[in-house]
């Protein structure tokens, strides 16, 4: 049985046609970001396999409205300020917010 070689699966005219199918599908400004999230996530996937613990991600300057923390009304602990109902004990944290016209 012949071994099979997977070294060269795309030829460099296959890959310019997929490179032009992405850039058709995702358009020119989302392909950065799109390359982006697939590096890191490869890169999470690698670290997951090896065993090593998720990085954090680095923030800077105040913490926005969703890393603010609330206390729920029933258990005491805390949640993002946008959280509906609370996270470890399930109760609804308070009446959504209707706008007024």
């Amino acid at each position: 049985m012949p071994e099979v070689s997977y070294a060269n699966i795309f030829s460099p005219p296959e890959l310019l046609i997929i490179m032009l199918i992405a850039l058709v599908v995702f358009g020119a400004g989302k392909l950065p970001d799109v390359g982006k999230s697939l590096g890191r996530a490869i890169k999470e996937f690698k670290g997951a396999i090896e065993g090593r613990p998720e990085e954090a991600a680095p923030t800077s300057g105040p913490p926005t409205a969703v890393e603010v923390e609330i206390q729920c009304p029933g258990c005491g602990k805390g949640n993002t300020r946008d959280a509906v109902f609370c996270r470890h004990c399930g109760i609804r944290m308070s009446a959504p917010e209707v706008p007024r016209a």
